[in-house]
């Protein structure tokens, strides 16, 4: 029985972590290799909810001063964010765990059926 490291505190990441080891045993792909990607998006996932809780507090914008300047700045999280998301489909499309994973092998089904007639 597979459980996320000891790093993993946030709620919404070991969610995760559990959605997809039941997802991947489902499919009769859960092993050490693929284990390595599953620590990888979890991880990933507790940056992304404290980016999240970064932006609740401060804002999508905030306002930066410097000197007598005064200026507003988008928060660095949000890039940092769908930087992360971006990763993490990707992780998930390795494990073929996407709906584009999905239609794949029906296509090859359907071609495969099709050449049977």
């Amino acid at each position: 029985m597979y459980k996320p490291k000891k790093i993993i505190k946030h709620k919404e990441a070991k969610k995760l972590f559990q959605i997809i080891t039941q997802e991947l045993e489902k499919e009769g792909n859960l092993n050490d290799r693929t284990m390595i990607i599953v620590d990888n998006m979890v991880l990933l996932e507790q940056l992304k909810q404290e980016h999240m809780d970064d932006i609740k507090e401060r804002g999508v914008v905030e306002l930066f001063k410097n000197g007598s300047q005064e200026m507003f700045r988008e928060n660095k999280s949000v890039d940092k964010i769908l930087k992360i998301v971006e990763q993490q489909r990707k992780l998930q499309a390795e494990l073929k765990l996407t709906p584009a994973s999905d239609k794949r092998i029906a296509e090859v089904v359907t071609v495969d059926e099709f050449e049977a007639f």
